[in-house]
């Protein structure tokens, strides 16, 4: 954990504490406060050693950072057809509106997407998350594997997020920090929805 890791520069360089103030620190070393980028750079500057040197711990830092941690997983299938966002219509007038046949459909999956929340008993996610989610399409005249046709993915992707943020799952789509999409021809057509949280 990066906590520990701030720790150990503690150790080896009693210069960085000056990076922040005694209380700050003590956030730092035990894990209720992450250092902002500043407070970074500061405590680098402060070492002791060579520019290149400080690099590599810079480095070292920031795959600590990135790296998983131990993470909760909610999982969930939706038996619907999957659709795309589609590009907004304009009226005569230039006001711009998105297809009714699209309305509905984010209003079924708002639907569905709440039933899941009342039958887990979730929350609305606040913090960063991780979005898995793979888009299944039926067709008798289909072999089953991968989707190489319209609708594109990022408009799949963007429909279904669209929908989760209007019903609460998610505060707002900005917390999504990584998304990993697939589309497919299957035996039924469903959206399968992983996330994974802190």
């Amino acid at each position: 954990m990066i906590s520990h890791y701030i720790k150990r520069l503690g150790e080896l360089f009693p210069e960085v504490k000056k990076a922040t103030s005694k209380p700050v620190w003590e956030k730092w070393v035990d894990g209720r406060q992450t250092p902002l980028h500043f407070q970074w750079i500061k405590l680098f500057h402060l070492m002791p050693i060579s520019e290149p040197q400080k690099k590599i711990y810079m480095g070292e830092a920031f795959k600590i950072v990135k790296a998983p941690h131990d993470k909760i997983v909610s999982s969930h299938v939706f038996h619907v057809l999957p659709m795309a966002c589609p590009r907004p219509r304009f009226t005569k007038f230039g006001s711009p509106y998105m297809p009714k046949p699209y309305m509905e459909w984010k209003k079924e999956m708002g639907k569905l997407i709440t039933q899941m929340m009342e039958e887990k008993n979730m929350e609305m996610f606040v913090n960063p998350i991780k979005v898995v989610l793979e888009f299944h399409f039926f067709n008798e005249n289909r072999p089953w594997g991968p989707h190489q046709s319209k609708p594109d993915i990022d408009n799949l992707v963007k429909a279904w997020m669209d929908a989760a943020q209007d019903v609460g799952l998610m505060s707002d789509d900005s917390i999504v920090y990584e998304v990993q999409a697939s589309k497919h021809w299957g035996p039924s057509p469903q959206i399968s929805m992983m996330i994974i949280h802190g």
